[in-house]
C-alpha cells in the first residue's frame, strides 16, 4: 500500500505527536506554556508539510 492512501493516518499522527509535545512542557514540566505552544505549533505545521510532501 502507499503512503498516499496512509496519508489520512499520517496526519493524525502529527496530530498527536503535537499535542503530545504540548503535554510534555505543560503539566510535564519541561518548559514554559508559550515555549509549549510554539512546538506544538512547529510540530503540526512542520508535520503537515511533510506528509504532504511525501505522500504526493
Amino acid at each position: 500500500m502507499s503512503l498516499k492512501a496512509k496519508r489520512r493516518e499520517l496526519m493524525g499522527l502529527v496530530g498527536g505527536a503535537g499535542v503530545v509535545g504540548f503535554l510534555i512542557g505543560v503539566p510535564g514540566g519541561a518548559y514554559s506554556f508559550t515555549t509549549a505552544i510554539v512546538v506544538a505549533f512547529a510540530i503540526w505545521i512542520m508535520g503537515a508539510v511533510l506528509v504532504n510532501l511525501f505522500t504526493r
